[in-house]
């Protein structure tokens, strides 16, 4: 049987318990604290690993679709899958230029530029679910998740909620024009970028709260729930509640640039394990980024040679391609997209590098092309992928590890739900928590960010309340005994 099972069935055995053992005494259990039995929290469950990495392709332009290669956890390396897709899905492909991909919640997201331009998948079986081949906010740009019920995508023109639960798109948000690349969720807020705009949209109302206007090139959320956005000069720490910002030169000198007019999902990225931020950097106005950039937000420790490029063993240099970059949420290892530098035939040699935390290569794939009718004879087994952003699997849901509240009468009580609600996979700023009373007669409860307070009244008693949880676009819930004593 599932282990969450006897997990459930334990807790309601030491409810029942706790109940059996008031009704044999003539006094009211709450009336003596040493009889109210006390449940302790769960341990924390071992993280599960994922089976391995995605990488979103928008590939050959003009002689294929988009495609999505697995890369397969294979002992200390992986293998590569290509077109899994494809391989799932008879005679289906994915849009022209596929330019985003993301798994959130049961679905795998893919937005193209042109063609299907949103495709929803289930994200263990990549098995399709729907196709949209127009969407209301022009041609595809990103994804970003907000909770279980709520996606939105980005495009050419404009900001569109997705609905999670009947796989539809809704209309373009009044408010927010022009081409939107990047977005990130925060506080209950979708931060979006233009190349002349930061749009602040409420994720409850879908209504702009707020248009800050520069000269933007990408953002992304670091592990404490702050969102930093990169501008032509300036690297900008927005509190997403208060909208308040620091703004700092780039660490190092090492610039951020845009990826606009020929957009890809640009190469910076946040840990969700430690609250550092990584970027490629040290190329021109589109390619040639050969380092990536780790700056500590804690320490203000600034790596501009975390991880260098070099050449390849076809005696050529090697650059970022596509976004270049993204920080698996699991493992805190970092995915590169790379190529031999400059244009032509070197973008038909291709390879992923796995970097760890510390710098330390674990990984090197050189990539095939796999493809007996698109490929380019002349160059063997070479294939122009023109891969756009790696993205990750959902290998744990989160766990609430609280069984019992139990306080005094007439005291205040304040519970850091980010120590008893862990997801191995997020960061806990990133996880939407919310609180409900069966009623509210013994205590009543309040939940700011991470603090949720709870107040008991003047009767002993016992209560439940429900804890609620959303992380990566799973929903888990778990009623929490509220013991009030003497």
């Amino acid at each position: 049987m599932n282990k969450n099972y006897f997990k459930l069935l334990s807790i309601a055995l030491v409810a029942m318990l706790a109940f059996t053992t008031s009704c044999k005494d003539d006094k009211d259990e709450f009336d003596r604290p040493e009889q109210v039995l006390v449940i302790e929290d769960d341990a924390v469950e071992a993280a599960t690993d994922a089976r391995g990495f995605y990488v979103a392709n928008e590939d050959w332009f003009g002689h294929d679709y988009g495609t999505v290669n697995f890369f397969e956890k294979s002992g200390s390396s992986y293998t590569p899958n290509y077109r899994a897709y494809r391989a799932a899905n008879e005679a289906l492909t994915l849009g022209t230029s596929t330019s985003y991909g993301a798994v959130w919640g049961e679905n795998a997201y893919f937005v193209s530029k042109q063609g299907d331009r949103l495709i929803v998948a289930d994200a263990k079986t990549l098995k399709n679910k729907a196709t949209i081949a127009t969407l209301s906010v022009g041609d595809g740009r990103s994804f970003v998740g907000a909770d279980d019920k709520k996606a939105y995508v980005s495009g050419s023109s404009g900001v569109a909620a997705f609905n999670i639960e009947n796989l539809t798109l809704g209309d373009k948000i009044d408010g927010v024009s022009g081409e939107i690349g990047n977005m990130a969720v925060s506080a209950g807020r979708v931060f979006a970028v233009s190349s002349k705009n930061l749009y602040v949209i409420d994720v409850a109302t879908d209504k702009v709260v707020e248009t800050i206007s520069g000269s933007y090139n990408t953002l992304a959320v670091s592990k404490d729930g702050d969102v930093w956005v990169a501008t032509d000069n300036k690297l900008v720490r927005l509190n997403p509640v208060t909208l308040d910002k620091e703004e700092m030169d780039y660490p190092g000198g090492e610039a951020i640039k845009g990826s606009w007019f020929a957009w890809n999902p640009n190469g910076l990225a946040a840990s969700t394990q430690t609250n550092a931020l990584y970027w490629t950097s040290g190329g021109g106005a589109w390619d040639g980024d050969k380092k990536v950039v780790k700056y500590d937000i804690d320490t203000k420790n600034v790596n501009t040679e975390f991880f260098v490029l070099g050449v390849s063993s076809y005696g050529t240099q090697t650059e970022f391609t596509g976004a270049g970059m993204r920080v698996n949420p699991l493992t805190d290892e970092l995915v590169l997209t790379v190529k031999h530098a400059g244009w032509g035939d070197n973008y038909a040699y291709n390879w992923v590098h796995v970097v760890d935390k510390n710098g330390a290569e674990k990984a090197k794939l050189e990539l095939g092309g796999d493809n007996g009718t698109n490929g380019d004879e002349s160059l063997g087994d070479k294939y122009y992928w023109f891969p756009a952003v790696p993205f990750f699997e959902d290998a744990n849901e989160p766990q609430i590890l609280i069984n019992q509240i139990l306080m005094k009468t007439g005291e205040e009580k304040v519970v850091d739900l980010s120590k008893v609600v862990v997801d191995h996979d997020n960061s806990p700023a990133s996880i939407i928590k919310s609180v409900s009373f069966v009623n509210n007669e013994l205590a009543t409860v309040s939940l700011e960010g991470n603090e949720l307070t709870v107040k008991s009244g003047s009767t002993p008693g016992s209560d439940v309340c429900t804890i609620s949880v959303v992380s990566n676009g799973v929903r888990v819930e778990k009623e929490v005994r509220i013991d009030i004593v003497k």
